[in-house]
């Protein structure tokens, strides 16, 4: 699937985020690689960017939990969050067939749990879509 109709196959599920999550200001949905398909509230010239942002934090988080914690039985980072005063981003793990993507948001002013509960609901909801069953 083109990257452009992926987009719009997964935007009824992004288009969730700011009805869970207060004060919303801005997601993106990408592969681990910086690669954007899907984002809400960010313009032209910040998508690429936060996209490949969104990539880079979750592999040096992973990096950091694998030299933190070398039992090879544990699992990779599937959630990092940021925070910087009020301002809040999350970003979370959604499993595909043969990977996964990133899914990427801040909120301002909106509490940690209520974020959490959120960004994995809609990244459940992304799941689904690529994993019907």
């Amino acid at each position: 699937m083109e990257s452009e109709a992926l987009g719009r196959y997964v935007l009824p599920a992004m288009q969730e985020l700011p009805r869970r999550i207060p004060r919303l200001m801005a997601a993106v949905l990408c592969t681990p690689d910086g690669f954007n398909i899907c984002s809400l509230g960010v313009d032209e010239k910040q998508v690429g960017k936060l996209a490949a942002l969104s990539g880079s934090l979750l592999a040096v988080g992973d990096a950091t939990v694998s030299e933190l914690n070398p039992d090879p039985g544990v699992q990779s980072m599937d959630l990092l969050t940021l925070k910087a005063g009020d301002f809040q981003v999350l970003g979370v793990k959604v499993a595909k067939p043969g990977g996964h993507l990133i899914l990427m948001g801040a909120a301002s002013g909106t509490t940690l749990g209520v974020m959490i509960v959120g960004m994995q609901a809609v990244a459940q909801a992304i799941e689904k879509l690529f994993n019907p069953a």
